[in-house]
């Protein structure tokens, strides 16, 4: 809990942001660079560069799952705490 508030008003650091990847098991199927059954974390930073809705998106398909936007494998959704989703998001999109 402590780290969770020391970190509430920081930026979302590499540090952080692989805590949250690791701490969902969002690495399973994305990681930052390396293709793996799920688009790169890069690859979706990419994507969303120029979307004004991107952090709302992206929310969206964690919670509910999505399929068809990056092939035939769909992804299923993660019940992900808003303390941490927002930070996980705004992460991956700034990997790009």
């Amino acid at each position: 809990m402590i780290s969770t508030l020391l970190w509430a008003d920081e930026p979302v650091g590499y540090a952080r942001g692989m805590h949250l990847l690791t701490k969902y098991q969002c690495q399973q199927c994305h990681a930052p660079y390396d293709a793996r059954r799920g688009p790169t974390l890069n690859a979706i930073a990419e994507r969303y560069a120029s979307d004004p809705h991107a952090i709302l998106t992206l929310e969206t398909s964690v919670r509910n799952g999505s399929s068809g936007a990056w092939g035939n494998i769909p992804m299923a959704p993660y019940d992900v705490p808003e303390r941490d989703l927002k930070p996980l998001v705004e992460w991956i999109l700034s990997l790009r």
